[in-house]
């Protein structure tokens, strides 16, 4: 059996984790398959849009404390989920069924859209395992703020979804079974518009948080002025007066 289930959809991929019996608990055969489907979605050209979900009740559990004490994740494990082998620039929604905790929720704090089920709890337990979150410690605060995230990371305590959406983790929640439904909407909602610029808002939307305001924009304004003047601009401005769907060019956005 698959650990990662990996589905196609159009634009759209999903990558479902898979291991029900473990709560898709982040092992390294089921690590090793999901950075093999994020780096087959990095590379696809026509795939525009990364959901990720799990089978059962859990998202993901996180990492897979038995294989750490049996000695089974080998001597990178000590800072789990272990990234994408290539930078991924598209769109990723992270669609959260049940529990989420530990390096599962790193992940998903790593992802540009968050949604969950009505019966989501998520949890940063670390402490309470005598480590800490290794990249939890520094998204966290910057995701939700100093507060609430020291909170999650000292007190190992879970938070349950409408405490999730209050504090900035997740944009939506929804019943369950709406939840992959709900992903895949949103994902179709973003294909609408021109790939080259929804790559572009994410790449000077996560460069605008990591630097000064005025060195933000100085370094940006060469690919902003780019994306002006593009072929998809004028599509897209000309669909909008002509009252039709545009049809885009570029799928990448300047370099």
């Amino acid at each position: 059996m698959a650990f990662v289930e990996y589905e196609k959809r159009g634009h759209v991929a999903i990558v479902t984790l898979n291991r029900p019996d473990r709560l898709n608990a982040l092992g390294r055969e089921l690590s090793g398959e999901l950075r093999a489907a994020e780096n087959d979605f990095a590379t696809d050209d026509d795939l525009w849009v990364l959901i990720y979900t799990g089978t059962g009740r859990a998202f993901s559990a996180g990492m897979d404390v038995r294989d750490r004490v049996e000695g089974r994740t080998g001597p990178g494990a000590s800072a789990p989920p272990l990234p994408a082998a290539i930078e991924i620039t598209k769109p990723r929604i992270a669609a959260v069924n049940g529990l989420c905790y530990g390096a599962a929720f790193e992940m998903t704090q790593r992802m540009d859209i968050r949604i969950c089920s009505e019966d989501a709890t998520f949890a940063m337990p670390e402490v309470a395992r005598g480590v800490v979150p290794p990249t939890g410690v520094f998204y966290l605060p910057r995701l939700i703020g100093q507060s609430d995230a020291f909170w999650m990371m000292m007190s190992a305590a879970p938070v349950d979804a409408a405490t999730a959406l209050r504090m900035g983790i997740v944009t939506r929640v929804v019943p369950g079974d709406q939840l992959l439904d709900t992903a895949i909407e949103m994902a179709e909602q973003i294909n609408k518009n021109a790939p080259a610029a929804v790559r572009l808002v994410k790449k000077l939307s996560r460069l605008g948080a990591e630097v000064p305001l005025e060195y933000g924009q100085k370094i940006a304004a060469r690919e902003i002025q780019e994306i002006w003047t593009s072929d998809d601009q004028r599509e897209g401005m000309r669909s909008f007066l002509e009252k039709r769907a545009p049809v885009w060019k570029d799928h990448l956005p300047p370099s």
